[in-house]
């Protein structure tokens, strides 16, 4: 699977289940202005694209996401709370059933009728479709369509152009039951229609074959440098040239050949006023406004002209404002059965990135359209959600005995086209065996207004014998911040900072970019060691050689164990979470690339120039898009440790290890005969194997060690229907092995 896409919580053969075995939880809850969140550890979102789409086949339809941001997937399923209510949970385990070289962007859209949405997502320079081929018993599945669209260009074929930034608009534009494109042409002015010929050709939908139907549908221009629309538009290709199809005026290839590239624009085809013509909602680039069209037209394929704009829409509610190139998508999220309005950015870094999912309400129909603003943050308001790049630190900020969740970020959208970093308190208000944690400072101490750039990193631990946590901030230009804790009650308050910390040697602390401090007792002295991570992947290390009261830090070298995030690029953004168990020292350091490496052997190779002993690269098979990074601990004295993970959309992920016996047989997942996924199963458990394992059984035995079922394994990738088998813990191995697989069935 691409790197840069989240595959939470799936066993792989890269998978160390032997020692620590998380699974996705939601046990803990949270709370946020008085609410307790619905599903607050879904991870965030930022840039997000919204379809429907029937993904497990129980007859309704599940919320498809796709975030441009490192281009991350997830998919929320609708169902039912007591009384019948629907509702919205986020399930970890959908973005394995999609394919996997998903970029910029993605729709579910049923191309072929047969009541399955299919994908239309980018393909080089335009579209590319996956269809779906799943079923109730076997689940998703995809095959490719068509790798490129391509479109008759008065009998030349050339590739259906999109640019990678726009979102065109997917939708039948003459209702004749087949799928057609309305996209901008490469200078950004003129909308072109790309018509369906699948009906005409074949009186069915399942072709994906289109003809250039119009160079300026609508009749309009968009204005190259603002968003302004010119209506009854008197340039070429608009004006001239119209053959006897009115929905082919042709074109001016000398003008074309000089067009410069196109910017940017969002497209939401609808028919808002029930005129049986489609009217179009246009995003640009460069504005925070979306511009309603309306069609004058009274049939299809005329080449009717657009007759009005309205670039404050929806006019009759709040207008969008949605900094910056606003998209806006048309689909039931309130399980009305009338679809609804959505407006999201789409433009990635420079955008808002924690309310960035306006919801209009649609109370008129899905003839005649009437969209009211809801809220600002739907999803993200049921979430977790602190902009880009989220850094989860774990410490008793307060001294009450219980451990309570800061949460850092890379940025947050600040207004207007401005960034802002700020560190979220979330106060365990629970018990030593019940962790629940309620949001009380969404900027700590005030840091944000400190000027003390993006990405400012905290760290807590008592250095001065007080028993009151101080904090360490690591800054963007490298350096770190002192702050004594000074607290007097549970309230935590701390002195002015000492910038510019120095070390034993009275030498600033600064190794690198974008500091991510640890303090953590690496040599087991009863003293608090340093340990920062850098932009370009390594972890420093300095030794406490101060006491108790006194720190006194000296460095010891600049490659801790060997340790470098950083791979195809000289950025690696290395975020360190050493911890101990059992009087072991383990790590798990978080990096750019969105994934988790799992650190062994690390006591007694601490010294500059040693290694650590073991390095998984792919620790539970998680990325998370980008900018890794976790905390871990044991919140509710169960002694089972819990895993938080941040990441690129600014939310975060709660893991449990549900480490329990087994069979008394060999978990060696790295080097099984086969693999499965997804892992936890709900439905469709997939069994890979290799060629010389053809026609061989697999039997699943429970904790017991009772068979439960046996499978035979008659192809290299087979499909189970799991639905027939209670929760639990299970074990999966073949008849002539001693391996096995740990298999969660949810």
């Amino acid at each position: 699977m691409n790197y840069l896409k989240l595959i939470l919580f799936l066993c792989s053969p890269s998978c160390l289940w032997g020692q620590f075995q998380f699974l996705y939880s939601d046990s803990i809850s949270v709370t946020s202005n008085n609410l307790e969140l619905e599903m607050p550890w879904a991870g965030g979102l930022n840039y997000p694209q919204f379809s429907s789409i029937d993904y497990d086949f129980d007859g309704d339809l599940d919320l498809l996401v796709f975030d441009r941001s490192n281009n991350q997937l997830k998919v929320f399923t609708q169902n039912q709370l007591l009384g019948g209510i629907p509702h919205y949970n986020y399930d970890p385990q959908a973005a394995a059933l999609f394919p996997e070289d998903l970029r910029y962007r993605l729709f579910a859209i049923d191309y072929d009728g047969d009541g399955r949405k299919d994908l239309f997502a980018y393909g080089i320079g335009g579209l590319k479709v996956y269809r779906n081929t799943g079923d109730n018993s076997n689940g998703l599945s995809w095959i490719v369509a068509k790798e490129l669209l391509y479109s008759d260009n008065w009998g030349t074929p050339l590739s259906l152009y999109v640019s990678s930034s726009d979102i065109p608009g997917i939708v039948d534009v003459d209702g004749d039951g087949d799928i057609d494109v309305l996209t901008f042409h490469i200078g950004g002015e003129y909308l072109r229609y790309h018509q369906n010929q699948s009906m005409d050709l074949y009186g069915h939908a399942d072709s994906l074959i289109f003809e250039l139907k119009n160079e300026c549908w609508g009749t309009f221009r968009e204005d190259v440098s603002t968003n302004s629309v010119f209506l009854n538009d008197d340039t070429t290709p608009c004006s001239v040239g119209n053959v006897p199809n009115p929905e082919s005026p042709t074109i001016d290839t000398k003008k074309e050949a000089g067009l410069k590239a196109h910017s940017g624009s969002t497209i939401l085809a609808l028919d808002i006023d029930g005129s049986g013509v489609m009217d179009i909602v246009l995003g640009d680039v460069a504005f925070s406004n979306l511009n309603l069209l309306i069609n004058g037209g009274d049939s299809v394929n005329q080449n009717s002209a657009m007759v009005s704009t309205d670039p404050f829409f929806p006019s009759n509610s709040i207008p969008a404002n949605m900094q910056l190139f606003p998209a806006s998508y048309n689909l039931d999220v309130d399980f009305d059965g009338v679809k609804d309005l959505i407006v999201a950015p789409n433009a990635k870094n420079i955008s808002e990135n924690e309310k960035s999912v306006h919801f209009y309400k649609n109370t008129g129909s899905n003839e005649v359209s009437n969209f009211v603003f809801q809220t600002k943050d739907f999803l993200q308001g049921d979430m977790i959600d602190h902009g880009t790049g989220s850094i989860p630190v774990l410490s008793d900020v307060d001294g009450d005995g219980l451990i309570d969740l800061m949460v850092s970020n890379f940025f947050a959208y600040k207004a207007v086209l401005n960034k802002e970093s700020r560190i979220a308190y979330y106060k365990n208000m629970g018990t030593a065996t019940q962790p629940r944690f309620t949001l009380v400072d969404s900027d700590f101490q005030n840091l944000s207004q400190l000027n003390l750039g993006l990405r400012f990193v905290p760290t807590f631990g008592d250095l001065n014998g007080d028993n009151k946590k101080d904090m360490f901030l690591g800054f963007e230009d490298g350096t770190l911040a002192y702050f004594e804790n000074i607290s007097i009650g549970s309230t935590p308050a701390f002195a002015a900072p000492i910038l510019n910390y120095k070390d034993n040697n009275n030498t600033v602390i600064q190794n690198g970019l974008y500091a991510a401090p640890q303090l953590f007792d690496l040599n087991k002295d009863g003293l608090l060691d340093l340990i920062i991570g850098i932009k370009t992947g390594e972890l420093v290390y300095y030794q406490n050689i101060g006491s108790a009261l006194n720190p006194s830090f000296q460095l010891v070298t600049s490659l801790l164990g060997g340790i470098d995030v950083s791979e195809s690029t000289p950025n690696g953004y290395a975020v360190p979470c050493f911890f101990g168990l059992n009087d072991t020292t383990f790590a798990i350091v978080g990096s750019i690339d969105g994934r988790l490496r799992f650190v062994q052997g690390i006591d007694g190779h601490i010294a500059d120039g040693e290694s650590f002993e073991n390095v998984d690269e792919e620790f539970l098979g998680i990325n998370v898009g980008g900018y890794s990074a976790s905390a871990i601990g044991d919140l509710d004295s169960d002694n089972h440790l819990d895993l938080f993970i941040g990441g690129d959309l600014g939310g975060l992920f709660y893991l449990e290890d549900n480490a329990s016996g087994n069979l008394g047989i060999d978990e060696n997942v790295r080097d099984a005969e086969f693999k499965v996924w997804p892992n936890p199963v709900t439905h469709i458990l997939k069994i890979e194997i290799s060629e010389v394992s053809l026609g061989k059984t697999a039997f699943l035995y429970d904790l017991t060690g009772k068979c439960q079922d046996t499978f035979s394994l008659k192809a290299k990738v087979n499909n189970v229907n799991m639905n027939g088998l209670n929760p639990g813990v299970y074990y999966l191995r073949f008849n002539d092995s001693q391996e096995a697989i740990k298999l969660i069935k949810l």
